[in-house]
């Protein structure tokens, strides 16, 4: 394994590599590789340690921590700088690294939820990373070619961190082992889109920043290798970004269909006394959760209505919360 480590900036008065020599730290040789191994596992297992329990306590100071530990942002940018620099005997060490990486940070996901209570419901920072969307999407490409201009022009490590924070690649991963320990598995498939959507934008731009930052190998075999990566990247993120499109698209429809249906629920509560606690409208499914001393009247009506106001078949439930007043008169 390689340690995705970038080394820190040459002295001022130091000449600086080229963009392609500066790669070349992404990929010790002998001694030095066995001791990124170390190095990159002992990192890897500590942030993915720090960023499941901080999950559990939704601590976002941990899960920042971990981000900032995890080295595994850099071995995703050491398979970016493999295929653009024509290294197939790195390309492969660098994939399997990261495939393994994966599965590692899952495996403590699940063995610390087998240590921890389980909790009644998610917490929020576990379930912020069970339904990713185009906006993470973006993140990922943004951090991703900061990455790769900072891998490639050795400016320093001052912005890694911030590359870091941004992408989240751990946390993700350490949510889908406890969502898996906790039978969750729509939520563990969710965390993991998360971090497939991270992982393939990081390779792509990254490969993009490389070719125009003049860092890819020249030679016509590699060339070809090249292409074929960039196209496999691209293909990939496609198939990653048709899932993430549809939530987006069934998420402004709630939203428009929350903003339709909202004054025929406050016509239909003008009529009784009821208050609403919550309100949810998740494609035909409306669930309307009511409060009052009595209960709710004229349900089939209002559901006939918001199918009008939504121009589409409504499945509505209505939940009634008994309000118990008790008025009294002192004299």
């Amino acid at each position: 394994m390689t340690n995705p480590v970038l080394a820190a900036s040459p002295p001022p008065d130091a000449a600086t590599p080229g963009p392609a020599a500066a790669l070349d730290e992404l990929f010790p040789e002998g001694p030095a590789f066995r001791r990124s191994q170390v190095t990159y596992a002992v990192l890897l297992t500590l942030a993915a340690l720090v960023a499941s329990f901080g999950l559990y306590q939704d601590s976002v100071a941990s899960i920042i921590g971990a981000m900032v530990i995890a080295p595994l942002g850099g071995a995703i940018l050491a398979i970016a700088a493999a295929l653009a620099t024509g290294r197939v005997r790195w390309q492969r060490i660098t994939i399997v690294q990261v495939l393994l990486s994966a599965l590692w940070v899952i495996a403590i996901g699940f063995l610390v939820a087998l240590l921890v209570p389980e909790p009644l419901v998610l917490t929020p920072s576990l379930d912020a990373r069970t339904a990713p969307g185009l906006l993470d999407l973006g993140v990922a490409l943004a951090a991703g070619a900061a990455g790769a201009y900072v891998a490639a022009n050795r400016t320093g490590n001052d912005a890694l961190p911030g590359v870091a924070i941004a992408v989240s690649l751990v946390p993700p991963l350490a949510t889908a082992g406890i969502c898996l320990r906790l039978g969750r598995l729509d939520d563990a498939a969710g965390a993991l889109l998360l971090f497939g959507t991270n992982l393939v934008a990081i390779i792509l731009v990254a490969l993009i920043v490389f070719v125009i930052l003049g860092a890819a190998s020249v030679r016509a075999t590699e060339k070809g290798r090249l292409r074929a990566g960039l196209a496999i990247a691209t293909i990939a993120l496609v198939v990653i970004a048709l899932p993430l499109g549809w939530r987006a698209f069934e998420n402004v429809t709630s939203v428009v269909d929350t903003q339709r249906a909202a004054p025929v629920v406050r016509a239909w509560l003008s009529e009784q006394d009821l208050t609403v606690s919550s309100y949810d409208v998740a494609g035909e499914a409306m669930r309307l959760t009511v409060t009052g001393s009595t209960a709710p009247t004229d349900v089939p009506v209002l559901a006939t209505a918001l199918a009008v106001a939504v121009g589409h078949p409504v499945a509505l439930t209505v939940e009634y919360v008994p309000l118990l007043r008790i008025e009294a008169t002192g004299g």
